[in-house]
């Protein structure tokens, strides 16, 4: 599949996680996987104000790894980095499951808005969404 970033106000990071992937994607390092969330956050930034929608399709492209991305309504951005031929209704399914895992997250009166997340459950939750929606 790819990798998975979540990007707060500011561009901070917030979560983070590799999925798995086979192909060029597997034999990418994750610092360059970083580098290609960074540099595709400023598509995202100029296409935002362009479009009402909260998912993004595909706002930039790597090496035949596209990025797309999903944007919710308190300008949090979830980054996804994944193979060309990703079925669309799958990853945008997948975003907004991941929209509604994240909610649970944000409610929860002892987590710190814009902080890393890193509770062990919700990353369990998000391997098991992208296995769900990428591995049927």
């Amino acid at each position: 599949m790819g990798y998975l970033a979540i990007v707060a106000k500011g561009d901070v990071l917030i979560y983070e996680t590799k999925l798995p992937a086979s192909g060029a994607l597997a034999r990418v390092p994750e610092n360059q996987l970083q580098f290609i969330v960074h540099q595709a956050l400023d598509s995202l930034d100029e296409k935002i104000w362009t479009t009402t929608t909260m998912y993004m399709k595909e706002i930039d492209r790597f090496n035949n790894m596209p990025v797309s991305a999903y944007v919710t309504a308190g300008h949090i951005k979830f980054m996804l980095i994944h193979q060309l031929g990703q079925d669309e209704n799958s990853i945008k399914q997948f975003f907004h499951d991941l929209y509604k895992l994240y909610l649970k997250v944000a409610m929860n009166p002892f987590y710190l808005k814009n902080t890393p997340i890193i509770s062990s459950s919700f990353n369990e939750r998000v391997k098991i969404l992208a296995r769900n929606h990428f591995f049927r």
